[in-house]
């Protein structure tokens, strides 16, 4: 099953980089938007609810939005069907 991930990172931030790696070596796409780099992804991630990075957005292939705050591998294992 597709996932639309999108996390939204910086580049001084420990837990992002942790949650790209581990995206990455379970072969989870993903997009990653800086929002150091680009006020636009910042603002996204305010209207997420994001008081700190990295903050993941899921949309599921029926629709379902999810959003995770912080790097959870738990509740990332559940939103992207990883068991």
């Amino acid at each position: 099953m597709a996932h639309k991930v999108i996390i939204y990172t910086q580049v001084t931030c420990g837990p992002c980089q942790e949650e790209k790696m581990w995206l990455t070596s379970n072969n989870i796409a993903f997009e990653d938007r800086d929002i150091r780099q680009n006020d636009a992804f910042f603002q996204e991630a305010i209207q997420l609810g994001a008081s700190m990075t990295p903050v993941t957005y899921i949309e599921k292939e029926n629709g379902e939005q999810i959003v995770i705050h912080g790097f959870d591998k738990e509740e990332l294992k559940k939103a992207l069907d990883l068991n």
